[in-house]
């Protein structure tokens, strides 16, 4: 099966600001993609990108097998988008936004619609200027869904919503890829959330994607380890791909890459002990992202 979204060598500046640089990614058919990245990274550039909305200098892309600029009005209705500054019509009551946007989507789901709706506890005869603005990013979430789109494109979903909506939002997220043939490709800053739902996860820095793998892979591969015990100065200890390293006479505590047994034989080699600390995603995303200077501590 084709991805639904791919890219090779992705390129988009705003003046001498390098936004996206040389991005390539894929998105498979039933993943919840979760696309991170400190602020300025490049996100939205890339998702604005992926929705048709602003085109790329350099580089393919291609969105459900159709690059964005040559989308027909039949192309959009498959692709589903949240921005992360989203504006509603803020005269328009809920229902009524809700019977419109239904009459421009062949695919139009009533039913789920009317479920999201009661669900997210939005009065429908309510004029959207007069809801919160948690119950605005829930209105726009139910309007990118209702139409059942084969890829979802959501950034900063959550942004203003309190711990249940989220978990309402994150349930529906999981519901979008059950039958396998569709897709959602989500930023957040929320990592928790992206830790529960995302089966996958890209990391962006300053335009370049610095990795993209399944989430599983990732949390087997990347430990905190501390090295102790050592017959000498642990300030010996080198390990030259290490996220950080922060050393001491005595011991070292090291992020690193390691398969297999690829510590117990780092150990055995300067003939210390050593433990593994677990990391969450959000603990590898603090690791993966420091700034080089910060990375090596003596």
């Amino acid at each position: 099966m084709s991805a639904l979204v791919e890219t090779q060598g992705l390129r988009r500046a705003f003046g001498p600001v390098k936004a996206v640089d040389g991005l390539s990614l894929r998105v498979e058919p039933g993943s919840i993609y979760g696309f991170l990245g400190p602020n300025g990274a490049g996100k939205t550039t890339t998702i604005r990108i992926l929705a048709g909305l602003l085109w790329p200098d350099f580089g393919t892309v291609r969105v459900n097998g159709v690059d964005p600029r040559d989308f027909t009005a039949t192309d959009r209705r498959d692709v589903g988008y949240v921005s992360e500054r989203q504006t509603l019509p803020p005269e328009a009551r809920v229902d009524r936004l809700i019977a419109f946007c239904a009459d421009l989507y062949p695919g139009w789901d009533p039913a789920l619609a009317a479920r999201l709706l009661d669900r997210f506890a939005i009065e429908p005869r309510t004029r959207v200027k007069r809801l919160s603005h948690g119950a605005q990013r829930k209105l726009g979430v139910l309007l990118a869904l209702a139409h059942r789109p084969k890829l979802l494109l959501l950034d900063e979903p959550a942004a203003g919503l309190d711990v249940a909506a989220r978990r309402d939002l994150l349930e529906e997220l999981l519901e979008v890829v059950r039958d396998g043939d569709r897709s959602v490709f989500f930023s957040s800053h929320l990592l928790s959330d992206v830790e529960r739902v995302a089966d996958r996860v890209g990391i962006i820095v300053k335009g370049r994607l610095t990795l993209s793998e399944p989430l599983d892979d990732l949390k087997e591969t990347v430990k905190q380890v501390r090295f102790f015990d050592f017959p000498g100065d642990a300030a010996r200890l080198e390990v030259p791909d290490a996220f950080r390293l922060v050393r001491s006479r005595d011991e070292a505590l090291v992020t690193l890459r390691a398969r297999g047994d690829e510590v117990e034989r780092l150990a055995a080699s300067h003939g210390c002990r050593y433990e593994v600390h677990a990391m969450n995603l959000e603990d590898i995303f603090v690791e993966m992202t420091r700034e080089p200077d910060a990375r090596r501590v003596s």
